[in-house]
């Protein structure tokens, strides 16, 4: 099994979003990481708060690896989003981002649980927005592939240009990148993948606002919603990430 660290530039292109659907969509069990300094925003949002006093995520894993030697640590901290299947799972990030102080030295721990983690799962890494001093580069470094995600915009072209650099930069070869294009815009995916190092447009996902708000403020479903415009983007992605990897056929800038 594998980790993967989807990103964006900034400007919203719906990370979190987008990471739950493709775990939810994924072939077999996945586990989404909520990795953004930010905060992590779905016990608020597809859960609705319900498990709010849990104790399970990001920090309480990283001050107990930090004391437990036991490699299977990390499955103390996760939920179950689908409730007794176990197959669909989250480590639900910071609840206040004022406790990114404590996560200070912790990166390279809380990778290593993810790493063990991946004998039982495949592993989605919501890291946020990158190119802040606290972007957790030690994660995407330890990841099998990362993906970009933007809209096909000229404003997020630039954005993504000088923090694609700067990824290139510090994991070299050893991390494919490919790109994830969500929405609509004046550029077409061929013009994208050209303004941006000809990386590989891995998947388009469409603008569905109603399906996406299952996701982001726990709106109800329909019973189509596995076979909506934003589900068979998700699902798209997923296969399409997993088939580069396994083919190596992604580049990194």
């Amino acid at each position: 099994m594998a980790m993967y660290a989807l990103m964006s530039a900034g400007g919203s292109p719906g990370v979190t979003t987008t990471a739950l659907a493709v775990t939810y969509a994924w072939k077999g069990r996945a586990l989404l990481a909520e990795c953004d300094p930010a905060g992590g925003n779905v016990l608020q949002g597809l859960l609705g708060g319900s498990m709010e006093g849990h104790e399970s995520g990001l920090l309480e894993l990283a001050l107990a690896a930090a004391h437990d030697p036991d490699p299977e640590v990390l499955w103390r901290f996760v939920i179950a989003l689908d409730r007794d299947a176990r197959e669909w799972l989250l480590l639900p990030g910071l609840r206040d981002p004022r406790h990114l102080v404590q996560l200070d030295g912790a990166w390279d721990t809380i990778s290593e649980a993810l790493k063990v983690a991946q004998d039982k799962a495949d592993v989605v890494l919501d890291v946020g927005q990158i190119g802040r001093v606290d972007t957790p580069m030690s994660l995407i470094s330890a990841s099998d592939l990362a993906v970009m995600l933007l809209h096909p915009t000229l404003r997020h072209v630039a954005q993504a240009r000088p923090r694609l650099e700067a990824l290139g930069r510090y994991v070299g070869a050893e991390v494919p990148v490919g790109l994830c294009v969500v929405g609509n815009g004046p550029y077409s995916l061929k013009e994208i993948s050209g303004a941006l190092y000809d990386l590989p447009v891995l998947a388009w996902i469409p603008d569905d606002k109603k399906s996406a708000e299952v996701l982001s403020d726990g709106k109800q479903a329909r019973k189509s919603f596995h076979r909506s415009a934003l589900m068979r983007g998700a699902s798209a992605l997923g296969a399409e990430m997993r088939q580069r990897l396994s083919a190596g056929t992604a580049v990194a800038g």
